[in-house]
């Protein structure tokens, strides 16, 4: 509009320098510089063409029809609501079925994961006449839609009787585990409604075999509570299992939520082993947080006595057998300390750390600052983010005699004066790759937390990326897909290299079906594929990956949640239409005339 304003001022004072100053007509030519103006500014108005909305009254009713999985649950009035839009709508066309996504109508029973409005609530907009949403008042979005598509809209209400429910409504436990670990995880327990029971019965299974069960005992209604649970050690062989975890209880009206799949891979051996001699606080910390951001199976063990190794995490004694078994058989050994004689004979990628025990020959005492500027290196990437100055001095920093084929990550310089020495260094020889950390006292960066602990996982985390980044083990996977999602929800499946294809065929299996699918990407090499129910089995085509993606049989949809929709009473039902000058034909037949009453009134005056 402001556009329009001074194309208008602009177009009268164009008129009046004309009549006014140029033909010099006095008074006598405000009538021909009015008549400039107008056709001038009309003019101006067409070729802008500026966009405004207005309500438009009146029409069929466009009804929302609430279709997720909630609709449909223990107590829910899915029949009713059905028979209700029917009944609102002049025809199926002016009804909307909306959960995750806006969908035509069908009869099909609701299968949607969540109860997203504002799509709906837009697509209504467009279309003249009321709008009236028909749903159980659960809506995820509710305090996400603007005032302004409420205005006018009318809400049928079909609230869920209350049931008595126990839901299992998550399990947590690790995704990847060692063979003879003992296995634990936890449980999340919520109930609703006139529940009598005060315990459960939690059974876990593989498959048809069943692993574990046991009696929980339940938080009184309504409420939610956590439980945790131990599988024995041995129980499941090397592999990737599907595990089952199902919830029973006496009076539970709603049996959709009571049962979680969650993946399990068991491995033979670890994939990192870290051996640390002494049990110091800084090999404590390198092996927890190796754990944290390894992502695979990692086993610490420490030598407590000359004679004695142990497991870091169990405490279990570990014989020279069973270490030297683990070594040989880790893509990746860390060495914290005096640990050559059991590193014998071992030939894959290795992280040294050996200032501050017996295994530095030569140390350089004091206060070693990093410096603030990484060095280009492979680890380069992880590291340029930290801010090395909020990290803590190090001390017994052990003096390198760097080669040719060295390349330093970090550098460090003594009491922030004098020549910089490498703390961090890495060597590639022949395809097998060692870093070697030359200073002690990285853990305090760990206690610091904050930027300082930021810091020292980027180390840690970059360090055995780089190490196993040599593994055939570790290669990054084209395609890769969720774990689990829950009922309703999309899998979603990620392309990891560029370029990203625009799609992708894919098989996906279940024991008692299979479905061919076409993948889809997004800019971000995202596609996303919607399946019911089940343990699916994917292959892509003309790719080595493969994998499993679960969609559960749980959704939060099936747990009773309060009415969250508010719709304000009354008001005008209405539709917004954009309009433009270009849609007025009296604005031509206008510009026409006053061009024609000027170019008269000039003939008239014997102008020109």
């Amino acid at each position: 509009m402001l556009a329009v304003t001074l194309a208008s001022l602009a177009s009268a004072a164009l008129a009046g320098f004309v009549y006014l100053v140029l033909e010099k007509l006095g008074p006598g030519g405000l009538g021909l510089a009015s008549l400039r103006a107008v056709a001038l500014s009309v003019l101006a108005v067409l070729l802008l063409n500026p966009a405004r909305t207005e309500r438009a009254p009146g029409g069929s009713p466009t009804v929302p029809l609430d279709a997720s999985l909630s609709m449909g649950a223990a107590g829910g009035h899915w029949k009713a609501a059905l028979d209700t839009a029917r009944a609102l709508a002049a025809s199926p066309a002016l009804v909307l079925r909306f959960g995750s996504e806006v969908t035509r109508f069908d009869s099909m029973p609701p299968e949607a994961g969540m109860t997203l409005l504002s799509d709906a609530l837009k697509v209504a907009a467009a279309r003249s006449g009321p709008v009236i949403v028909v749903t159980d008042g659960a809506i995820d979005d509710a305090d996400a839609i603007p005032p302004a598509l409420l205005r006018g809209v009318r809400a049928v209400v079909l609230p869920r009787d209350p049931v008595a429910d126990a839901a299992l409504t998550d399990v947590a436990i690790p995704q990847r585990a060692q063979r003879g670990d003992s296995i634990g995880g936890t449980l999340l327990v919520s109930t609703a409604g006139p529940l009598a029971a005060a315990t459960g019965r939690l059974e876990i299974s593989d498959g048809d075999r069943h692993l574990l069960a046991l009696d929980i005992p339940l938080p009184p209604p309504p409420g939610v509570a956590r439980r945790a649970f131990h599988l024995p050690p041995r129980v499941l062989e090397p592999g990737t299992h599907v595990l089952r975890f199902n919830l029973n209880v006496t009076g539970d009206a709603e049996p959709n939520d009571d049962t979680r799949l969650r993946l399990l891979a068991i491995s033979e051996q670890p994939a990192v082993v870290a051996l640390v001699n002494p049990t110091d606080w800084e090999g404590r910390f390198l092996v927890s947080s190796v754990a944290e951001v390894a992502h695979t199976t990692v086993r610490g063990l420490a030598r407590i006595r000359p004679d004695r190794w142990v497991d870091m995490r169990t405490l279990s004694s570990v014989s020279e057998n069973e270490l030297r078994s683990a070594v040989r058989g880790a893509a990746l050994v860390v060495a914290r300390g005096d640990v050559g004689p059991e590193l014998a004979g071992w030939a894959g990628p290795v992280w040294r750390w050996p200032a501050g025990t017996e295994a530095a020959t030569q140390e350089l005492a004091g206060e070693w600052y990093v410096d603030r500027d990484a060095p280009a290196s492979p680890v380069g990437g992880r590291l340029s983010a930290a801010e090395w100055d909020s990290v803590p001095p190090l001390d017994n920093l052990v003096p390198l005699v760097l080669t040719p084929r060295d390349w330093i990550g970090l550098n460090a310089k003594l009491g922030r004066r004098g020549a910089s020495r490498p703390i961090l260094v890495g060597r590639d020889t022949a395809g097998v790759r060692s870093l070697t950390t030359a200073a002690a006292g990285l853990y305090r960066w760990g206690l610091r937390g904050g930027a300082a602990r930021e810091a020292y996982r980027a180390v840690i985390a970059g360090g055995v990326d780089w190490l196993l980044g040599a593994d055939a083990l570790r290669r990054a996977a084209t395609l890769t897909s969720s774990d689990v999602v829950s009922r309703g929800m999309p899998i979603a499946f990620h392309w990891s290299r560029t370029p990203v294809p625009d799609s992708l065929p894919v098989r996906l299996s279940r024991p008692d079906t299979s479905v061919a699918a076409v993948l889809r990407f997004d800019a971000a090499g995202t596609a996303r594929l919607a399946l019911p129910p089940g343990t699916w089995r994917w292959a892509a085509a003309g790719l080595p990956d493969a994998g499993i993606a679960i969609v559960d049989q749980y959704s939060d949809e099936f747990r009773a949640g309060p009415v969250s929709l508010k719709v304000g009473a009354g008001g005008e039902s209405f539709s917004l239409i954009e309009l433009r000058p270009r849609d007025r034909w009296w604005l031509f037949i206008l510009a026409v005339i006053t061009f024609c009453g000027e170019w008269a009134w000039r003939l008239r005056r014997g102008l020109p």
